[in-house]
C-alpha cells in the first residue's frame, strides 16, 4: 500500500477497476475460474467527486455486454457482492487469457465498450454527515460497499498511518480510525467508519481550507484512498462533497 499521506499526481483516466464474476460464492472461496469479468470507471469532477460510473461485462464464451445494471446492483445486493472479487489489471488479464479471451484490450480499447453510463445520485446513500462538518471546513465522502475484514482493516490503519481511536468518544463505535496530514499547507484529516445499518464503510475527509482552492491536492488522494480501500476488498460507490 502507498502512503496516502503523501499523494503523487493519479491519472485517473489510465486507472481502470478490474473485477473477477464468480458464479457463486463456493467458487470464490475454493479459487475456481471466474465465469467472466467487469470493468469499471467513474467519471470524476475536478474536485474528485464522482457523477458517474462506466462499465462493461465479459463472460467467457461470449461478447462484452453494458454492465450499468450489474455495477448498481453490485453496490445494493450483498449476494451478488459475495460473487465478485476486486483486482488489479493483471489478475484480470490473467483470468481473461484463461477463459479464453486472449489478450486483454489496452484501457482505451476497453472503454469502447461503455454504452451506458450509471449516472450517480447528487447525495450518496447514507449521507449522515460527520459531527466535525462545519461551516469552515470541506468535508468529503468516500462510501464504500461490502464486508471489510479484520487483515483488510489492519493493513488500511497501518498504510494510513492511523492512532489508536478511543471508543470512550465515540457513542455508536463505528469509528474504525482516524489520521492527520498537513498538505500544502492544509491540515486534512480522514475517519475510517462504519456507516448506515448493512455492510457499509466510509472514508470521511475533511481540510480546513473552506473554498476550492484545494482541489488539485484533494482529488488525488480522494482517488488514492478510494482504491486502497478497494484493494481490500471493498467496492466504491460514490464519492461526494458533503459541505
Amino acid at each position: 500500500m502507498s502512503r496516502a499521506g503523501h499523494p503523487t499526481a493519479v491519472d485517473v483516466a489510465e486507472q481502470l477497476d478490474y473485477y473477477l464474476v464468480f458464479p457463486n460464492l463456493r467458487a470464490r472461496e475454493r479459487a475456481l475460474p471466474p465465469e467472466g469479468i467487469v470493468v469499471e470507471e467513474f467519471v470524476l469532477r475536478a474536485d474528485g467527486t464522482t457523477s458517474a460510473l462506466d462499465s462493461a461485462g465479459w463472460t467467457a464464451g461470449g461478447t462484452w455486454w453494458s454492465a450499468a445494471a450489474f455495477s448498481r446492483g453490485l453496490r445494493e445486493d450483498a449476494r451478488l457482492r459475495a460473487r465478485v472479487t476486486p483486482v488489479g489489471r493483471a489478475a484480470a488479464q490473467t483470468a481473461y487469457r484463461l477463459l479464453g479471451g486472449g489478450d486483454l484490450l489496452a484501457e482505451p480499447q476497453l472503454r469502447r465498450h461503455f454504452l451506458d453510463r450509471l449516472d450517480l445520485p447528487a447525495a450518496a446513500p447514507l449521507n449522515l454527515v460527520p459531527a466535525q462538518a462545519t461551516a469552515d471546513r470541506r468535508i468529503y465522502r468516500v462510501l464504500l460497499a461490502g464486508e471489510l475484514a479484520a487483515p483488510g482493516l489492519a493493513a488500511l490503519r497501518s498504510g494510513w498511518r492511523m492512532q489508536p481511536f478511543d471508543r470512550s468518544d465515540d457513542a455508536a463505535q463505528r469509528i474504525a480510525g482516524r489520521t492527520r496530514r498537513t498538505l500544502d499547507g492544509q491540515t486534512v484529516t480522514w475517519t475510517l467508519r462504519r456507516i448506515g445499518v448493512d455492510l457499509a464503510w466510509a472514508v470521511d475527509l475533511a481540510t480546513d481550507r473552506p473554498d476550492d482552492t484545494s482541489a488539485h491536492t484533494l482529488a488525488p488522494l480522494l482517488c488514492r484512498l478510494r482504491t486502497e480501500a478497494r484493494g481490500q476488498g471493498l467496492i466504491p460507490v460514490t464519492v461526494e462533497r458533503l459541505r
